[in-house]
């Protein structure tokens, strides 16, 4: 079944005969509106920290970007959108050319640490591209970040169809969250802009 169908089935379902057929006009015909349905960029990632001075200072060195603007945020409206009771946080923006970094300090409520691995279920992390590894890593190296384990390149041992080539090395913040670079090779190309 075409995702089109399907969703006009749904829209059926939650709205009356006329708003749907004005719905499916506009999906079957409105390619533009097909290609921006889809959440097909990215804005930003954001990640909590304990302090944000120190995690602006790792992320600046790190991507070599000024974090602005620096500001502060909270109140009733934010606390409800973020499912909490109330909200006030400090934070600061790093801009990099295809995504931004939202680094947050919580002021209120008072923060919790999170704790998990890898291969848990919802563990997230935030890979950088890199045009080489071995430079990549020893500029971490010489910062004094330590990596997760050696870097690898993708072999066909590895169990991959394609790809082979791809570079990749694992390292934390110094809140503890997971970062990755990559020196991607064929499907892990980004495409477009």
């Amino acid at each position: 079944m075409k995702a089109s169908t399907l969703l006009l089935a749904a829209t059926l379902l939650t709205v009356g005969l006329g708003q749907a057929q004005t719905i499916k006009k506009t999906v079957m015909n409105d390619t533009t509106a097909l290609a921006t349905m889809g959440f097909s960029r990215a804005n930003h990632v954001g990640i909590v920290t304990s302090n944000l001075d120190a995690s602006i200072r790792f992320y600046e060195a790190l991507t070599g970007k000024k974090a602005a603007p620096q500001d502060k945020i909270g109140g009733k409206r934010m606390a409800g959108v973020l499912g909490l009771d109330k909200a006030l946080i400090r934070y600061a923006t790093i801009h990099l050319d295809n995504l931004n970094i939202d680094l947050l300090q919580y002021e209120a409520p008072e923060p919790s640490k999170a704790q998990y691995a890898n291969n848990q279920i919802g563990a997230m992390h935030l890979c950088f591209e890199v045009d080489n590894i071995d430079d990549a890593v020893a500029r971490l190296c010489k910062a004094g970040i330590r990596l997760q384990g050696d870097p690898i390149t993708f072999m066909e041992e590895d169990g991959l169809k394609a790809g082979f080539g791809t570079a990749v090395a694992y390292f934390d913040d110094p809140d503890g969250t997971h970062l990755e670079i990559i020196a991607p090779q064929g499907p892990f190309k980004r495409t477009g802009n």
